[in-house]
């Protein structure tokens, strides 16, 4: 008695799974078959690189389908093969829209001549014609040399100065050069203390100077080195270390 009730509750739960796949798949012919056309397409965002009418193009391929039976992880991986888009979001709105959000790369750099940084520290390949810093180092280092681009370019800015180029060496030593051309030689250790300390006297050091700095080297305990280039000529290079 006990295995034929059993085997009634068994053959009660296939018919019940046979039903539910049946109205399944009459559900999803229907959609399939279901005339309700995307009939407007937003793009959101904001970008200044993306050309309109690669939006246009790639639009115009991968909405295939209606409402329903369109495929959105092939449209975002199109749109995601511009050059210039970071990110992008596909979604339905009912009952006929289509919204497309793009997030931009922000350029920050160029990273050596291979291609750009962007301000999440991410390298992407992207023409683009205006100078920028440059950026040395390994590629798995690159967020870290961000980082500290944010964090250099602020102190260089209480004189007026911004990163020419910025290098990571392969022994975790920093360099850079300013945009008015001066050297920087930091280090490895306490380079943001020590950078701080040379930016509060660099102008008491110009001054002492009096010459054009061909380089500073702050990889000193307690001070630093400045080279610079003497204009007589009778000593072409001379270096001074202050403490």
């Amino acid at each position: 008695m006990l295995n034929s009730v059993e085997g009634l509750k068994k053959l009660i739960l296939c018919i019940y799974t046979l039903i539910v796949l049946a109205l399944c798949f009459l559900m999803g012919q229907m959609l399939v078959k279901a005339d309700m056309p995307i009939n407007e397409v937003l793009i959101k965002g904001e970008y200044r690189h993306i050309d309109g009418d690669q939006i246009n193009l790639i639009a115009n391929e991968y909405l295939v389908g209606n409402f329903f039976t369109i495929n959105l992880k092939n449209t975002q991986k199109a749109f995601k093969k511009l050059p210039w888009v970071r990110d992008i979001s596909v979604r339905r709105k009912w009952p006929d829209k289509l919204i497309i959000n793009i997030e931009e790369h922000k350029v920050l750099g160029r990273w050596r001549n291979l291609g750009l940084v962007n301000n999440h520290g991410e390298i992407f390949n992207a023409a683009f014609q205006e100078d920028l810093p440059i950026f040395y180092g390994k590629e798995a280092l690159v967020k870290e040399i961000t980082n500290k681009y944010y964090e250099i370019n602020e102190i260089l800015g209480k004189e007026l100065m911004q990163i020419g180029t910025i290098t990571l060496s392969n022994r975790l030593s920093w360099e850079i050069t300013t945009n008015n051309g001066l050297k920087i030689i930091l280090g490895r250790d306490k380079i943001i203390v020590k950078l701080e300390s040379f930016i509060n006297q660099y102008q008491e050091v110009l001054y002492k100077m009096k010459n054009r700095i061909e380089y500073v080297d702050l990889r000193y305990k307690d001070g630093f080195s400045v080279r610079v280039v003497d204009e007589s000529m009778t000593n072409p290079n001379k270096e001074k270390t202050i403490l």
